[in-house]
């Protein structure tokens, strides 16, 4: 079953890659050099400083965005993702899209014992991810998103590695604000709930603020964590970041 699961998800992406009929395409990019990597699971951090790149090729219905994590520490890669889009409708105030991951990798740090190996080594733990996700805009300053993540392992390698997860994540869309004329905030709340194969789901509440200047590649942004009922997971009570942002944007017309 899970081998049909993969086999259909190549399928339905490279389909829909190549049936893309758009004229106008996007290439977007943001580097965040920050204090404490905090993945998009925000209960989960590294607790060291980290470079977290998130690219995106965009057209009008679909995207790809390859996300990449590295430890500065030996420049070390914790994380690299590639997450699919599709807006099956994308007008109006209702708005539907699916997507996931694949593949989606984490590295885990795990002590071996063998002469000829490093006592400590990074093991690759790979899954896939299936996100259906709905949004509703109330107008053009205010909406929700509700998305569900089903989270499948590709290859069972160690013991620890889990069987199964799942995330529901709901974030009002809020337009970024004016504080000055030049000088924007942009704040996206969300709450969450996360379960881990088959234990008590744990609810949590997390934040991203932005403060940035019009036209101006720079920014700095800090992540929040903050557990509401941990369920059957641990973590800190409170978690956070700041960081250093360079964002691009690069408009591409297709030549007819």
């Amino acid at each position: 079953m899970k081998s049909f699961f993969i086999y259909l998800y190549i399928l339905f992406g490279y389909t829909l890659t190549f049936s893309q009929s758009d004229k106008t395409f996007f290439i977007r990019g943001n580097l965040n050099i920050n204090n404490n990597g905090i993945d998009w699971v925000p209960l989960f951090s590294r607790d060291k400083p980290s470079l977290i790149s998130n690219f995106s090729i965009a057209g009008e219905r679909l995207s790809i965005s390859p996300l990449i994590r590295y430890e500065l520490d030996g420049f070390q890669p914790w994380g690299f993702d590639i997450w699919w889009d599709y807006k099956i409708k994308k007008s109006g105030k209702f708005n539907f899209s699916i997507g996931g991951v694949f593949p989606g990798i984490v590295n885990q740090k795990i002590t071996v014992q063998d002469d000829n190996l490093p006592t400590t080594i990074l093991q690759p733990w790979s899954s896939a991810i299936v996100k259906p996700s709905i949004s509703y805009f109330f107008n053009n300053n205010f909406g929700l998103n509700l998305s569900y993540f089903e989270i499948i392992p590709l290859k069972l390698v160690n013991a620890n590695q889990i069987e199964s997860g799942r995330v529901i994540i709901l974030s009002p869309l809020i337009k970024s604000f004016m504080i000055k004329k030049s000088v924007y905030v942009r704040w996206e709340p969300l709450l969450y709930a996360l379960q881990i194969e088959d234990t008590e789901t744990g609810f949590f509440s997390a934040q991203t603020i932005n403060f940035g200047i019009i036209n101006f590649p720079f920014s700095i942004s800090t992540v929040m964590n903050k557990p509401i009922y941990f369920g059957a997971l641990t973590g800190k009570k409170f978690d956070w970041n700041i960081g250093l942002n360079y964002s691009f944007e690069l408009k591409l017309v297709k030549a007819k």
